[in-house]
């Protein structure tokens, strides 16, 4: 029985040893990091999180990357200018030929030609400017030039005109007739004071169409030499007021010819009027309307 006891003792203490061991193993897996079972969670929680949160940041930048803003839209583009030429007095067509192209829709078109002045030989500064429905805007500068009035450039402007009312079976005093008439029906009477000279008389005349009577005066004499009809100038002398008009020599005479057209009349309409004429003529009872100085004719010329 004693030797039996002996026996299992050595059996017990192994017994032991074992359950001890796997107590304490236990232990350790319980607590792998010095934490507990809810610490273990806890760390399982958090690698959750930062899964979620960096699947977001990826949403996010995806969304940036899909609401890019559109291309920027290209100005209005202004096709054709170019630098003008123009004569004294001369109409200038800024727009001709001027066109806008636009990808944004219609463009509106504008000129800045405020500094031009068209009496004054000179260059002067245009802008055209151009403005898209989209707010954009294209700007072109260029120049225009006015010249000097030359005699070539005024029998260029009244060549065609010329063309139009004579024929070449017409004689002086026919000739005479259709500029008279013509210059009639198209210029206007404007009160303008300009006495810069037959030339730029002449010209503002054929190109304004409107004038007073320098102009028509001045545009009668150079169609009527243009036409080949002889003429001299005439200016009212002594002048409270001024007035000018013109001496032609037609079938053989010197005749008076007024073109102007005037409030009351003149005899045979201003049309090749005599000297006593003229002198009869007295609307305003002023005693000079067409009172001028002879002295100051050329030799030997003496009016009908």
């Amino acid at each position: 029985m004693g030797s039996a006891k002996k026996r299992m003792m050595p059996r017990l203490s192994l017994i032991a040893f074992v359950v001890v061991s796997a107590i304490a193993s236990a232990a350790i897996v319980s607590k792998p990091t010095g934490g507990d079972i809810e610490s273990a969670a806890a760390v399982i929680a958090a690698q959750a999180t930062t899964e979620e949160t960096t699947t977001g940041i990826e949403n996010t930048t995806e969304e940036v990357t899909a609401t890019e803003p559109p291309a920027t839209i290209p100005p209005p583009i202004i096709h054709g200018v170019r630098e003008i030429h123009v004569g004294r007095y001369g109409a200038v067509a800024y727009r001709a030929g001027v066109t806008v192209t636009d990808s944004a829709g219609q463009a509106t078109l504008t000129v800045d030609s405020a500094r031009v002045n068209t009496d004054v030989p000179g260059e002067y500064k245009v802008v055209y400017i151009a403005t898209s429905t989209s707010g954009q805007e294209a700007r072109v500068t260029t120049r225009v030039v006015v010249s000097g009035v030359t005699q070539e450039a005024v029998a260029e402007l009244v060549a065609p005109v010329l063309g139009e009312i004579l024929h070449e079976e017409m004689d002086g005093e026919q000739r005479a007739r259709a500029v008279f008439d013509w210059i009639r029906m198209s210029i206007s009477y404007e009160a303008t004071g300009e006495r810069d000279g037959v030339l730029d008389g002449a010209y503002r005349g054929i190109t304004l169409r409107q004038g007073d009577c320098y102009t028509f005066f001045a545009l009668a004499k150079v169609m009527l030499e243009q036409a080949g009809v002889e003429t001299i100038s005439i200016e009212r002398v002594p002048a409270r007021t001024e007035h000018f008009w013109l001496l032609v020599h037609v079938n053989g005479g010197w005749y008076h010819l007024d073109p102007t057209p005037l409030l009351h009349p003149a005899p045979n309409g201003g049309f090749l009027m005599t000297e006593s004429q003229i002198a009869d003529y007295d609307p305003f009872h002023w005693g000079f309307y067409y009172k001028y100085d002879p002295a100051l004719l050329p030799y030997g010329v003496t009016p009908v």
